[in-house]
């Protein structure tokens, strides 16, 4: 008997690459037929151009393609979540629209599958096709996520492009936070796992919806998902700060009164002053930052207590795998 492969791609504005994406994984599809019963999870988040009326055209044309579309935009970690949620493969891969996720590295994800991996990751070995900027920023999220996510072990230059078995999904669909960050969640189920090394190439068409600010919310998630070690920090740091600022204190002091009888006065005076401020200026900056990052905890605790749903779907037209 045939196994199940469910292939789960959010997109958002994608009009350009929808019909360039669905005809490369169509023929990949169509070349493991006899092996697998396909179908295509395309999540459209929102999209405000013609993406969803393109994806109802090719779903007319292959009941294989299964379409979620949310009833406004939610980002790519919601949409994930309710591709995974939706998918019925034995097997469920992940991966981007935009085609800088390789399709042809799905024979190398499916091939480790069945031997008895029940985690296949996608590792990025190199990203000369990205900017600066993007490389950059990726490369610092992967290494303070790596050093702060203790025994969970998040993998450097691993994104959503994965395979997972259906006892791992099963797992992710059953966990009850509502900050999902899929990269993160992963790694935390465990099981079997292997990582296939891939060159990430350029985009064919369009321009990436994935903004710094989009990224930025990204690192925030993944590190108050995965650590508390931030908060651990933060206690350390004030312990280490207050003899600090008691001893400038206790130094403008005795700058003071041993000035007192001395034509410089006025010159230690200021000088016992200036270090004060700046070391209480330097103190609350820090403040700050800690009262700041305790803010996203508490944020994430508000969002869990609230106990909305991570989305809404407006559609859902389902593939044709579940009749098999």
């Amino acid at each position: 008997m045939k196994k199940k492969l469910s292939i789960v791609a959010p997109m958002y504005n994608e009009e350009e690459m929808a019909p360039i994406f669905y005809d490369v994984l169509s023929k990949i599809m169509d070349d493991i037929k006899d092996r697998y019963d396909s179908e295509l999870v395309l999540v459209n988040d929102g999209s405000k151009d013609k993406t969803l009326e393109i994806l109802k055209d090719l779903r007319s044309k292959d009941p294989r393609i299964h379409i979620v579309s949310f009833s406004r935009n939610y980002g790519q970690e919601p949409a994930v979540t309710a591709g995974v949620k939706v998918a019925h493969g034995d097997a469920v891969i992940i991966m981007d629209a935009d085609l800088q996720d390789p399709p042809e590295l799905i024979y190398d994800l499916l091939k480790y599958f069945e031997e008895g991996y029940e985690v296949v990751n996608a590792k990025r070995v190199d990203r000369k096709k990205d900017t600066f900027m993007k490389r950059f920023t990726a490369e610092q999220y992967y290494n303070v996520i790596y050093k702060l996510s203790g025994k969970i072990k998040v993998p450097k230059n691993v994104g959503n492009f994965r395979l997972i078995s259906r006892r791992v999904v099963d797992i992710l669909n059953a966990l009850p936070e509502k900050n999902h960050v899929f990269r993160v969640m992963v790694p935390y189920v465990g099981f079997k796992t292997k990582e296939v090394e891939f060159v990430r190439p350029a985009r064919p068409k369009g321009e990436t919806k994935y903004n710094f600010k989009s990224m930025f919310r990204l690192a925030g998630d993944s590190i108050t998902s995965s650590s508390l070690r931030p908060l651990i920090w933060s206690f350390k740091f004030g312990l280490v700060l207050c003899p600090l600022s008691l001893v400038s204190l206790l130094l403008s002091i005795v700058s003071y009164i041993l000035g007192a009888n001395n034509v410089d006065f006025f010159n230690r005076l200021d000088n016992g002053l200036f270090i004060s401020v700046s070391l209480i200026i330097f103190l609350f900056s820090m403040l700050f930052i800690f009262v700041g990052i305790a803010s996203q905890y508490i944020g994430r605790i508000f969002t869990e207590v609230q106990n909305r749903p991570l989305y809404f779907i407006d559609e859902n037209l389902e593939s044709d795998i579940e009749d098999k």
